[in-house]
């Protein structure tokens, strides 16, 4: 009794190893049991095509397998009801018998189907199902052979069926590829060892029973990782075939619809790959193509010179080299074309050449393209000539070339009057008389004279040689310039006589790098003297750029040094009263002294400071003004540059009520100038001014470029006759015309005329004479201090011993 129930409890023990053994198999199992269905965190990725893929491939694997298992398990059971036959065993043995034959015969069956058809795209569910169950059962009737022979066997028989269970546990592996029927048919077999180890009740058999649970952890986790591998595979396998595909696709599309096409040699370099569209660009046939030499493709008929891009090209090939974008001039057809082509050479396992493939195109029109971007890019496209840039290569090769004795002139020419004749006629008419200019000025190109537009109106003319022999050579070709460009231009039926002013600078004598300043330089003093003519830089030129540059330095900080003063100048009735005062500037340099106003307020116009400098005038006026007579006014000289960028009349406004000053007394003096850029900004500021009481007066008449018509659209007060029509007199006749004219046209719009520059009594008596009604100058006084213009003021008036004295 006490040894049935030890063998009992050994039973139980075991049976619970197997439990645990048995739990942990199919924990093991539930892991990838799913697999094919895409239960598994890893298989959630893969879309529904590559799921049934990866089934179809492991019913592939596993079914050609799987007769082995069967053969060889049918075989072991042979053995077995061989050997254990006898009346005891006989109706068990004779059930195994006749249940297992036909199973395995139908499972034969199946898988001498599965290889006899074309692989299916994919399986069902219900296949798979079946064979899940076909293994189970088959499990289940081999593991039936130790439950029930083990017992009673004798060891050599135990023996012998624990060998043949540990061989068909094994044998459950070659269906590894499908976790739930490799694991169920092992499983099955394991279970039922475990159950005839455990029904001995013997110590030892429990240790086999241990070694047993190592052994189907082994077996269960070789299939799980034999499973996996399998689907790793499938899955690579899978993507390389859509990326092949994906591949072929693009090669093909490429090959359709590209402008580029695939290319391909032999180990002979003959063509054994020809694309639609390189049939197309070759301008031959298919059929002409294939096997055709590349050399006889691609190389000219003639020998090419050394470092023509086919001797590149043949270099490389010979040399089994790689090549990518080598440009190829061809003739197609009589055609020139330029094909770019990249290739690879291709070896057999890495040592045998077996040919060239690569990608080409048709990049002709590409390539005019750049070429035109090229030219462009180089050349100004109104006239066609060389522009800054290409001018600037010019310069810079001819001071590399310059030798001991070599020389070279730079020519800076600009167009006199062309904004007029831009202005008068229109762009269309300026952009025409560039063209002509251009023409004219391409007569004198050579060799040695090379021309460029640099922008505008501005052209250059690089000459060497024969051209820059001396300066007579050098002054003859300006002056036979400036005498073509003199004669009359026909623009669109109009006749247009424009002149060029020309500034030379020679190297080496007038330096290299500083050539196209210093010729800019002779080119400024030549409009300076009079236009329409030529000028030699000179070294006093760059003395006179660094004193005004200095000036100009010193000019932008004068006024919050204080260093600015006005002065105010007498404007006298006929009778000698005075009227008013015209508010002159003055600049009280610490170092230079009084700076002269012809110096310095240009550049003031040129640097913006006349805005600042014009609001303190306008204000100081203003306040000095207000403490004279009611009856006296001042004058304030504007600059256009303030027009342009200032509030006119906010400023004026605002001196006036800060000073106190009626509006009345207060004469604004414009020149011609603003009114020949009179803007309806412009226009409306005057309006705006007069409307306010402010007095306006138009000064230097007679000597702007404007027309007369603005005398009529604006209500000015006065006009002031220039100096330069009443210096000569009383003697110049034409001037006293002038003068008379100017009178008359004043008197007749009710407008009061001024006469400035009066130096002389003999110039007052005639400016009297002919009807002037006020006059300003030297004769009567020179500019004064603010303290001194108060005296004259409360005088009213300038005795004739003052006006003698001045």
């Amino acid at each position: 009794m006490e040894e049935a129930i030890r063998g009992c409890f050994k039973i139980l023990k075991i049976s619970h190893l197997y439990r645990v053994a048995f739990h942990e198999m199919h924990a093991s199992r539930d892991m990838l049991i799913s697999f094919p269905s895409g239960a598994s965190r890893e298989n959630e990725s893969l879309d529904a095509n590559l799921k049934a893929r990866v089934r179809v491939e492991q019913l592939d694997v596993a079914l050609r397998l799987v007769p082995f298992t069967v053969l060889v398990s049918l075989s072991v059971v042979q053995v077995i009801v061989y050997l254990f036959w006898n009346p005891a065993n006989r109706a068990y043995l004779g059930v195994l018998e006749a249940v297992i034959l036909p199973l395995a015969i139908v499972v034969l069956q199946q898988c001498w189907l599965w290889r006899s058809r074309p692989k299916p795209r994919e399986v069902s569910v219900s296949f798979i199902r079946r064979a899940v169950l076909a293994a189970y059962i088959y499990g289940g009737l081999l593991a039936s052979i130790p439950v029930m022979l083990f017992v009673g066997a004798d060891p050599d028989g135990r023996l012998l069926i624990a060998a043949s269970c540990a061989g068909l546990i094994a044998t459950g592996m070659s269906a590894a590829v499908l976790p739930r029927v490799a694991i169920g048919f092992s499983g099955l077999i394991i279970a039922g060892s475990f159950f005839g180890l455990a029904a001995t009740g013997e110590r030892f058999y429990t240790y086999v029973a241990i070694l047993l649970l190592f052994y189907a952890a082994f077996v269960c986790f070789t299939i799980l990782h034999l499973s996996r591998l399998l689907k790793m595979r499938v899955v690579a396998q899978v993507d390389l075939e859509r990326q092949q595909e994906f591949t072929n696709l693009l090669l093909n599309e490429f090959e359709e619809n590209a402008s580029d096409w695939l290319w391909e040699t032999n180990a002979e370099l003959r063509l054994q790959h020809v694309s639609p569209r390189l049939v197309e660009v070759a301008r031959s046939s298919e059929r002409q193509l294939l096997g055709l030499p590349l050399e006889q493709l691609l190389f000219p008929a003639v020998a090419p010179p050394d470092g023509h891009p086919s001797t590149v090209l043949w270099t490389c090939i010979a040399e089994r080299r790689t090549f990518r974008n080598l440009v190829l001039p061809l003739n197609i057809a009589g055609e020139q074309r330029t094909w770019q082509l990249s290739g690879k050479p291709i070896f057999t396992n890495g040592v045998s050449f077996s040919g060239y493939r690569g990608v080409g195109s048709d990049v002709t029109e590409k390539r005019r393209s750049e070429e035109r971007l090229s030219y462009l890019a180089l050349h100004d496209s109104l006239t066609d000539l060389p522009n800054r840039v290409q001018f600037q290569q010019l310069l810079g090769a001819a001071r590399e070339e310059l030798g001991p004795d070599g020389r070279f002139a730079v020519l800076a020419l600009d167009l006199d009057e062309f904004k007029s004749v831009n202005d008068t006629f229109g762009h269309a008419a300026g952009d025409g008389l560039l063209r002509a200019v251009a023409e004219r000025l391409r007569r004198f190109a050579s060799s040695d004279v090379q021309l460029a537009r640099l922008a505008g109106d501005e052209f250059a003319i690089l000459a060497r040689g024969a051209a820059a022999s001396d300066r007579h050579a050098i002054a003859l070709l300006a002056s036979d310039i400036v005498a073509a460009v003199a004669s009359p231009f026909s623009i669109s039926g109009i006749r247009v006589s424009v002149g060029v002013s020309i500034g030379i600078a020679v190297a080496p004598q007038d330096g290299g790098e500083e050539i196209m300043r210093r010729a800019d330089l002779a080119l400024y003093r030549t409009k300076g003297e009079g236009r329409n003519g030529y000028r030699f830089y000179e070294a006093e030129m760059d003395e006179r750029i660094e004193a005004r540059r200095a000036l100009s330095t010193e000019l932008r900080g004068a006024l919050d040094r204080n260093e600015f003063l006005l002065y105010f100048q007498p404007i006298v009735t006929k009778e000698g009263r005075i009227r008013a005062f015209e508010a002159l500037v003055r600049w009280n340099h610490p170092k230079r002294g009084f700076v002269s106003p012809a110096d310095f307020i240009p550049l003031a116009e040129e640097t913006g400071v006349i805005i600042p400098m014009g609001e303190w005038i306008l204000q100081q006026a203003c306040v000095i003004a207000a403490a004279w007579p009611s009856d006296i006014s001042v004058a304030v000289n504007l600059s256009p540059i303030q027009f342009r960028h200032s509030d006119l009349v906010l400023l004026v406004n605002s001196a006036l009520q800060e000073s106190g000053l009626a509006a009345s007394r207060l004469e604004l003096e414009v020149t011609e100038s603003v009114f020949l850029e009179a803007t309806p900004a412009i226009k409306t500021a005057l309006v705006k001014l007069r409307e306010r009481g402010v007095r306006l007066s138009v000064d230097d008449f007679g000597t702007g470029y404007s027309s007369l018509s603005y005398l009529r659209r604006l209500a000015f007060d006065k006009i002031k006759i220039d100096q330069c029509f009443v210096r000569d007199l009383p003697h110049e006749q034409s001037g006293a015309a002038i003068v008379r004219a100017i009178i008359d046209l004043a008197t007749s719009l009710k407008m009061t005329v001024i006469a400035e520059g009066v130096e002389t009594e003999a110039q007052r008596r005639c400016l009297l004479s002919l009807g002037c009604h006020e006059l300003q100058g030297y004769l009567f006084s020179r500019p004064v201090p603010a303290e001194e213009a108060n005296v004259l003021a409360s005088q009213q008036g300038l005795r004739r011993g003052k006006i003698q004295a001045a």
